[in-house]
């Protein structure tokens, strides 16, 4: 789903940027990537986590968002060779099964109504043994049940429905860190 003008506003507000990618690098150090491993952020919006873990690693980045001015923007700050942005929807990745190392997605998914689908992709091109990183909003079962009949344009991530696809995709849980509403999970994906 693409974000109104106003959401753009405040998502993409230079101090809330900075914090996403301070939390994406802090991820990231709960495991060991190699150097040249292909990470790929779904809804990478402007591209500040993209920019910075590039920047960082020896890590190939490449960084999606469905909305096509969020990819602009995040072009124009995109110099370095290991960096590269597209337009696509994450509940239709244009990429081969399995291709990346990492497929890492922070406060993305409630923006997607069917962010099932989105999350079923984002296991979809990554290899065994690679790693998925997922960091939202998550909603109690009963709200997110409830806010989904009337509310049909955003997602609404339950913590038992994550976890419950998550280990039916052969995900194993590597750290869990959940405060309040939001919650940091990295998994393995397991033969």
């Amino acid at each position: 789903m693409k974000m109104t003008a106003l959401e753009k506003h405040f998502v993409n507000r230079p101090a809330r940027s900075t914090r996403l990618a301070q939390r994406a690098m802090g991820l990231l150090r709960h495991i060991t990537p190699a150097a040249g491993w292909r990470y790929l952020d779904v809804g990478c919006g402007v591209g500040f986590a993209a920019t910075a873990i590039a920047a960082a690693t020896n890590l190939e980045v490449t960084g999606v968002d469905v909305d096509p001015k969020q990819i602009d923007a995040a072009q124009k700050g995109a110099t370095r060779p290991n960096l590269h942005f597209r337009v696509m929807d994450a509940t239709r990745l244009d990429f081969r099964d399995g291709e990346f190392d990492i497929v890492a997605t922070s406060m993305a998914t409630h923006h997607i109504p069917n962010w099932e689908r989105a999350l079923a992709e984002m296991v979809r091109v990554l290899r065994t043994g690679g790693y998925l990183i997922y960091s939202d909003l998550v909603f109690p079962s009963w709200l997110a049940k409830a806010a989904r009949r009337f509310i049909r344009f955003v997602g609404f991530p339950s913590a038992g429905a994550l976890h419950s696809l998550a280990a039916q995709a052969g995900l194993a849980k590597v750290y869990e860190a959940q405060e309040s509403d939001r919650v940091d999970v990295i998994w393995l994906k397991s033969a």
